[in-house]
């Protein structure tokens, strides 16, 4: 093999490898915006049970017996 066809080997190679590093940098923004999303959705989970538990535990406490009344 001749340096001028290795080196267009060589070039076409890498050619190849740049157009595959380019379609994996738009595979990684979607799966770190899937990541981000997934985040804010188990945020979002975690306050809403914090409410309910809150809620919960007031009504509980008044259905069983404890109320505000100062004796």
């Amino acid at each position: 093999m001749t340096p001028e066809e290795r080196m267009a080997t060589l070039e076409a190679k890498l050619e190849q490898q740049i157009k595959e590093i380019d379609g994996l940098r738009g595979d990684v923004r979607e799966l770190v915006d899937a990541w981000k999303a997934a985040g804010a959705m188990v945020a979002l989970v975690k306050k809403a049970a914090a409410v309910v538990l809150a809620v919960g535990v007031i009504v509980g406490a008044f259905k069983f017996g404890i109320n505000g009344e100062i004796k």
